[in-house]
């Protein structure tokens, strides 16, 4: 059974990769660099006290053949040995302190940045997108992916420049005391780096595979969430109960694989470590054996050959560990690579890194910066308009043509699967439209205004009010432009607060998709947002099915009074919600069947039901 999302399984990552990493620590780069001067001054400082001990020990040799004299040194004591190394150790100390906050600290920002352009891009897809993509999907790039990426970045990734850091100190200060002991060093080197080679491509096809191995388990989890009350009345636990095991042992079996591969890999390079030390030990006889080194050369060569066999192993398992985060970058950097949303200014993009790190900034461009008319009129035009949901799908409307004046109340009636959905959602622009134009006072979206102030021409109320997690204030305003006397009348203008001046209703919480309110509050609060967006065409789609018969005349009544000045569209079942508006307009088949005064086409349309029965 298949359950794997498609991967890259190219041997090298794609230039994209380097690309966003580029991009995301560029702004950082001074500080960075700083933190890494100091983070090579600490090490050198550090390491550099082998050799020191080294010297030190050989003031105390006597044995002419194995003792070598250090001019520099000469005239020094034991106290000026000690106060050198407390130096070295101490400031040897801070430095790398100071190098692993300073980095760790830029690269967290660096590559939350990363994140912060995925989700910004991410709201700018094609509804076309999240269709084809399932929500675990999604979710495990912006959880999973990220997580790993954030966990390696930070202070994992200064461990490894630490580590690159000590091979090279290593390798400066193993000349400095004895040279010979650097060609078995290169040596091993050498070989880590073959078998790192040899390992890396099927480490990195494990370490993708698991990656992709995440999303249909938590995709199959938030369905089954989503749909409990529906799964547990008709009786399907146990097949979706079996559908999430298969899918978690998928998972679990692929990081079993990994892990293998992870194994082997760390073993051979165990192996080598060992022969390294066996080489060193060999050498280190036969050359004070032969006067060519001193002792205290020997102490120092060896402490550090030790230590870099250790460093070698760790320095391999940390760029192969690496590798699992970059993974975690490639993959975000698919969805950076992503087509905007047709009409989404392209510009966005390459003020992102400004964007992000100024709310004001993006405060600013996110507002609508006007209107597409004076005096907030909404004259609406359909000309011939012809839309699908896909270039291989069958038309869903069928050269529809409407003049809708402003302030006209235009109701849309027809029976299930006639285009009334696919109406509104062309109206927004949510799929493009192929043939005909839209036109908003005269005015095409993105040929003559761009995408998103053409969108805040519009409010809509739908059969599912759409609540977030937060505060009130924070769904009626989500960008801070009202002030609070604005949101207050507006809140007892539709029967929400008894009054003005109890401004504590809005820092009331509102839960994840306002589940602590009841669905006539959810509709009020969406009314009352409605009103303060302002917008000259509101429409109404299915507002008042869901709701007991007090909210409906509420609703009803806001059509009649609050929305005087605004063109609306109203798309309902229940007939009699229609009945004060100007014109209906009755849709069969994504034709316009007809339009016409309210009760005369609602009077037809109910002897069309009759005779001819859903």
């Amino acid at each position: 059974m298949k359950f794997e999302e498609k991967t890259d399984s190219g041997k090298q990552f794609s230039r994209a990769v380097y690309d966003t990493l580029s991009k995301a620590y560029r702004p950082y780069s001074t500080a960075l660099f700083f933190a890494l001067f100091m983070g090579l001054a600490g090490r050198i400082l550090i390491l550099g006290q082998a050799n020191i001990i080294g010297y030190w020990v050989d003031s105390f040799c006597k044995a002419p053949a194995q003792c070598t004299t250090h001019s520099q040194f000469t005239d020094w004591g034991h106290i000026d040995y000690l106060m050198l190394l407390g130096f070295m150790c101490a400031f040897g100390f801070l430095f790398t302190l100071f190098f692993r906050i300073l980095f760790s600290r830029y690269s967290a920002y660096a590559v939350s940045s990363i994140y912060d352009w995925v989700t910004f891009k991410t709201s700018r897809f094609p509804i076309r997108f999240f269709d084809e993509n399932p929500a675990g999907r999604i979710i495990t790039r912006f959880s999973s992916d990220y997580g790993t990426v954030f966990r390696l970045f930070g202070g994992p990734l200064a461990e490894f420049l630490s580590i690159i850091f000590d091979l090279a100190c290593i390798l400066i200060l193993i000349v400095v005391s004895s040279y010979y002991f650097a060609v078995p060093l290169v040596f091993i080197i050498a070989l880590n780096l073959f078998i790192y080679k040899k390992n890396i491509h099927k480490l990195r096809t494990e370490r993708r595979a698991l990656s992709a191995s995440r999303s249909p388990s938590i995709s199959h989890f938030a369905e089954s969430t989503q749909g409990a009350t529906t799964i547990k009345i008709s009786g399907r636990s146990n097949t979706f109960r079996h559908r999430f095991d298969l899918l978690d042992t998928f998972y679990v079996n692929q990081r079993l694989k990994t892990n293998i591969e992870i194994m082997k890999f760390s073993f051979q390079m165990n192996t080598l470590s060992s022969l390294l030390l066996l080489i060193v030990g060999l050498m280190s006889y036969y050359l004070i054996k032969d006067g060519k080194i001193s002792a205290g050369a020997i102490g120092a060569s060896f402490g550090l050959i030790v230590y870099s066999g250790n460093t070698i192993q760790m320095f391999f398992e940390w760029l192969a560990q690496l590798e699992e985060g970059i993974i975690g970058v490639e993959r975000l950097s698919q969805y950076l690579s992503k087509d905007l949303e047709y009409g989404q200014k392209a510009e966005y993009l390459t003020q992102l890194p400004s964007l992000i790190r100024s709310p004001e900034l993006l405060k600013k461009l996110s507002a609508p910066q006007s209107k597409t008319s004076a005096g907030g009129s909404g004259d609406l035009t359909l000309e011939n308009l012809w839309f699908r949901y896909s270039p291989e799908l069958p038309w869903i409307l069928k050269g529809i043509s409407l003049k809708i004046h402003f302030g006209e109340k235009i109701g849309i009636i027809g029976r299930t699967g006639s285009g009334k959905t696919s109406l509104i959602q062309s109206l927004f622009l949510l799929y493009p439209y192929e043939k005909g134009r839209i036109l908003i006072n005269g005015q095409e979206p993105i040929v003559d205004i761009d995408l998103t102030t053409y969108r805040y021409n519009y409010s809509y109320i739908s059969q599912d009010p759409v609540l977030f997690q937060g505060t009130l204030r924070e769904n009626l305003d989500p960008l801070k432009l009202l002030t609070e006397d604005d949101l207050m009348q507006t809140l007892v203008q539709v029967g929400y607060a008894s009054n003005i001046l109890d401004t504590s209703v809005l820092d009331s919480r509102i839960e994840e998709r306002g589940k602590n309110l009841s669905v006539g509050e959810k509709q009020l609060l969406c009314l009352a947002r409605t009103l303060l967006q302002k917008a000259p065409v509101v429409i109404l789609d299915e507002a008042t099915s869901s709701v007991d018969p007090q909210s409906e005349e509420l609703m009803v009544r806001a059509t009649e009074e609050f929305f005087m000045d605004r063109t609306v569209i109203i798309i309902a079942h229940r007939l009699s919600t229609l009945e004060k508006c100007d014109r209906i307009v009755w849709l069969d088949k994504g034709e316009i069947r007809k339009v016409g005064p309210a009760m005369d086409i609602i009077q037809e349309f109910r002897k069309f039901e009759e005779v001819s029965p859903s």
